[in-house]
């Protein structure tokens, strides 16, 4: 019963699929600001037959996880779109307030996104000697975008960035 209030404060919820025709690729910009962490570029793609609609600025959810052995493992996780769960690859996109104007991307066409993720910069610091991470940026519309615009896709982008890393030893 406790829970009852945090859902109802989160405003509606979506469950979406990842999309296949409308794809996602990120990359780090190769910037780095001492408050804001690393800059991402996320690309998105559109493959379909239709033009697809998309927020000028997304916000989005992030997922780090850290390779242990051959299994990943949730390292930290935060924003307004997350994965249902570790095993369930379908995306959750709580009432965030969509965000105006939206740009188009016509068929064949792509956009690349500028992505600060300071909450997330903890968790891109390697564990050991020698980390192997992988961040995963989601972003899916909210209910009320969704439903306000049919050309924004009904689908999740969920791109991934896996870097391996090794620790600096401390400066001398």
């Amino acid at each position: 019963m406790s829970a009852l209030p945090l859902f109802a404060a989160q405003g509606e919820r979506r469950v979406v699929a990842p999309c296949e025709l409308t794809t996602a690729a990120a990359i780090t910009a190769g910037k780095v600001s001492e408050t804001k962490g690393h800059e991402f570029t996320v690309r998105v793609s559109n493959n379909s037959k239709h033009a697809v609609a998309l927020p000028r600025s997304p916000v989005f959810g992030w997922r780090v996880e850290t390779l242990h052995k051959r299994d990943w493992r949730l390292k930290a996780e935060g924003g307004p779109v997350r994965r249902v769960s570790t095993t369930d690859e379908h995306i959750v996109a709580t009432g965030h307030p969509p965000s105006l104007p939206l740009v188009e991307i016509s068929p064949g066409g792509w956009r690349d996104f500028d992505v600060l993720l300071p909450e997330a910069e903890p968790a891109l610091q390697p564990e050991g000697q020698r980390s192997t991470l992988k961040l995963t940026i989601y972003w899916a519309a909210s209910a009320d975008l969704a439903q306000s615009n049919r050309a924004v896709p009904p689908c999740a982008l969920t791109p991934e960035w896996v870097v391996s890393m090794q620790k600096l030893p401390p400066p001398q």
